[in-house]
């Protein structure tokens, strides 16, 4: 929400944390840390949409006939989040609008928390590939006929990029030490805003799933460390009630945290929930390979699933810094918010008075 308007934002950013800590990684030789499966659902709340078939980008994209959602689409997803609550790197602003604290990692041997889970690559001649401790199996659509939804949207752009809109809030400057989230739209259950006339011609057709489909998909994992699968166990399981207050209008809500993914985010779409099913922890290297007879994994499910994932997040449940408090400010689904979610129009933009208004805090 712009200063002196009603309608919301789409987005918001979140401020990230000041020290990030660097370390070596656990490589695949090393045999130390926890290694296992775990096995996830995700539905959708809202209308879904991931793009990219080959020939009609506009329709939902399949594997053998099957709409899917991609391994690297959920790895991304997951990175985002992981690199705001666990303290990583600023390795994906494109514009290099980063900080000295919040630099990208530059050496595969001394990395941020988030590349040492999900990967990194170094520069130059002689770069060296960090591959990751954790792997993301594509999620496949469950449903024999998944139901269809025709949308018209605009996926790209149209706007004028705000610059007083992206500053860090509490800096008021360009520094990088802010994140880019979405908030959900839970009046968007069947619908999208409607694309302008002049507009009409940018926009696309797209062919979205209606809310209630579910996925299947599997993450691996090999040698991480404690707070590496509490990052983990946190970015996958949100948090399932919070209670929180926006600054400047006293705005209250209470929900669960979910996801968002896929494209046309600030349009309502593909807000999420995911589900962890099962864990399954390998037992330890001496005990696999040193006994003839193996050693059996050790599986969670249902109430012990419950009381182990409780457990892991447990830290960053009870974390109130001005990271997870923005944070969830953010990825709360309230059923009963009724906000209006919009850009401002061209006109908006247009209108000297408005070149230097900021969005109100959260």
């Amino acid at each position: 929400m712009p200063k002196d308007e009603i309608f919301w934002n789409p987005y918001r950013l979140i401020p990230v944390r000041t020290e990030i800590e660097r370390k070596s990684p656990l490589t695949d030789e090393k045999f130390a840390g926890q290694s296992g499966f775990i096995h996830c659902t995700i539905e959708n709340l809202t209308p879904l949409f991931i793009g990219g078939n080959r020939y009609n980008k506009q329709l939902f994209l399949t594997r053998n006939d099957r709409s899917v959602i991609p391994g690297t689409s959920l790895k991304g997803m997951l990175r985002s989040l992981a690199e705001v609550v666990g303290g990583g790197c600023n390795i994906t602003d494109a514009k290099g609008n980063y900080s000295s604290e919040n630099m990208p990692c530059k050496h595969a041997n001394r990395l941020c928390i988030a590349c040492r889970m999900f990967g990194m690559m170094e520069r130059g001649s002689g770069a060296k590939v960090h591959k990751g401790n954790i792997s993301v199996g594509d999620a496949l659509v469950r449903e024999e006929r998944p139901a269809i939804q025709p949308l018209e949207v605009l996926l790209s752009s149209c706007g004028t990029r705000h610059e007083p809109f992206y500053r860090t809030p509490a800096t008021g400057r360009l520094d990088g030490n802010a994140r880019k989230f979405y908030f959900h739209q839970p009046r968007r259950t069947d619908s999208v805003p409607a694309v302008p006339q002049n507009l009409k011609a940018r926009a696309w057709a797209i062919n979205a799933l209606i809310p209630g489909h579910h996925f299947d998909f599997e993450i691996q994992f090999s040698n991480l460390k404690k707070e590496e699968l509490e990052l983990l166990a946190y970015v996958l399981d949100l948090e399932e009630m919070v209670h929180v207050e926006t600054s400047e209008d006293k705005l209250k809500s209470s929900g669960p945290l979910r996801h968002k993914i896929g494209n046309a985010k600030p349009l309502g779409l593909g807000s999420c929930h995911l589900k962890v099913k099962k864990v399954i922890y390998h037992a330890t290297a001496s005990e696999r390979f040193a006994a003839l007879d193996g050693k059996a994994d050790n599986v969670y499910e249902g109430n012990a699933l419950k009381n182990e994932l409780t457990e892991l997040k447990k830290r960053l449940v009870n974390d109130n810094s001005e990271t997870m408090q923005q944070l969830r400010k953010i990825m709360v689904w309230d059923e009963n918010d009724l906000r209006d979610f919009k850009y401002p129009d061209y006109h908006w933009f247009k209108n000297p008075a408005n070149s230097n208004k900021i969005l109100k805090e959260i």
